[in-house]
């Protein structure tokens, strides 16, 4: 697209990346309009997961894109001098890049070129997105030069074929780099580029060898050809590594507070991973289901599996949560069926049976054991009947 310069801005006395556009490109209005579409993208996204942009403008004749200064490399340079990264560090990127591309998402904003070079992972191990270049054009088909949007080797199949690119896309790509980043190699990379954009469309990624499971059903999610039964957002993929992420710390404190032979200690390592994605698993239903009480039995066996651990005291907040949130919907639907009931009384007291049998059925359905909407109904029901029975014999 062109070059980018370290420069000052004298405004806020900080050091800032100035993207220019390439001059042959100046007289192309399609690479005008996306360097600006750039611009104006980054300046919508506000989150600490996307580069930032100050300013866009242009100055003799220049156009450029003033944005934040990035001290580190990208992530395609950050594997060359750090191949064998651990699970942890992985997931923590992954994870990163997933949260920053929500937010994009959020705003309705695809980035479509999602790979290694235009992920930037800062000294601190903090992971920028950058490149929005080619973000949220209105319909990702060929261009007129058949040149496909996105890069070959992590694009979606759907960016292949033609078909309409929805946020799914983006998913596809990120689950490229999880799974390159834990097998040192690209899934769908071919002898050429045909080949790749073959394999992109109809070949399964090989099975990934010592992953936990629950990753690598992730990863499957992520990468299956039918957009509609990929994961459904960034946002739940990032939780889903969140979730892994701590069985891995809760692993690695094991390892380090046991002193067994390999052999013995990997097997107790399997046996504790399963166990706690279990007990997770059930913890998380449990709290869907609300039955708060098998919430905190089954958190109590996992603090008696791994005392003092980080994760739970993170799971007792997420039940407290829960419980909170349930405590303010129950006094919510109080206040709101006290007032229906006093109408279901008033519709009852004008032998408007029918209509307050309504009223108090709605009270009901969002509190099942209400003895005053129950009261209510069973007197017009009563009512009804004997008002039946009295047109029968008439």
């Amino acid at each position: 697209m062109g070059i980018v310069y370290k420069g000052m801005d004298p405004r806020i006395k900080k050091l800032v990346a100035i993207k220019t556009m390439n001059p042959k490109n100046i007289a192309d209005s399609l690479m005008e309009k996306r360097f600006y579409r750039e611009g104006s993208i980054l300046g919508q996204l506000n989150h600490k997961n996307i580069v930032d942009v100050y300013n866009v403008g242009e100055d003799k004749g220049i156009s450029y894109i003033a944005m934040e200064y990035l001290e580190g490399t990208t992530l395609d340079e950050y594997i060359k001098t750090h191949p064998k990264l651990s699970l942890k560090a992985i997931l923590k990127i992954v994870k990163q890049i997933c949260k920053g591309v929500q937010l994009a998402h959020s705003k309705e904003i695809i980035h479509r070129d999602i790979k290694p070079a235009n992920i930037f992972i800062l000294d601190n191990d903090h992971v920028k997105v950058l490149d929005f270049g080619v973000a949220h054009f209105k319909n990702s088909k060929l261009t007129t030069s058949g040149m496909v949007i996105g890069t070959i080797n992590y694009i979606s199949p759907e960016q292949i074929t033609g078909l309409k690119v929805d946020h799914r896309a983006d998913i596809f790509s990120i689950g490229v780099i999880l799974y390159e980043l834990i097998a040192g190699k690209n899934p769908f990379i071919g002898k050429n580029i045909s080949q790749t954009m073959i394999n992109i469309i109809n070949r399964d990624p090989e099975p990934l060898s010592n992953v936990p499971e629950p990753l690598s059903v992730l990863i499957d999610k992520m990468l299956t050809k039918d957009r509609d039964k990929r994961v459904s957002s960034c946002e739940k993929a990032a939780e889903e590594l969140e979730a892994i992420y701590r069985t891995e710390a809760l692993l690695d404190t094991i390892a380090e507070e046991t002193t067994l032979d390999d052999e013995v200690m990997n097997a107790k390592q399997s046996y504790i991973r399963k166990l706690v994605a279990e007990k997770m698993e059930q913890i998380n239903k449990a709290l869907e289901s609300e039955t708060l009480s098998d919430a905190r039995h089954i958190l109590a066996q996992l603090s008696a599996l791994v005392p003092k651990h980080g994760l739970i005291k993170k799971l007792q907040k997420k039940i407290r949560q829960r419980e909170k949130e349930i405590r303010e919907r129950e006094v919510f639907y109080r206040q709101l069926a006290h007032g229906m009931l006093k109408k279901a009384n008033e519709l009852m007291t004008q032998r408007c049976y029918v209509k307050a049998i309504e009223v108090c059925e709605k009270v009901l359905t969002n509190a099942p054991q209400d003895q005053d909407a129950k009261i209510i109904k069973a007197t017009c029901v009563k009512q009804l009947e004997i008002f039946l029975k009295k047109r029968i014999s008439n």
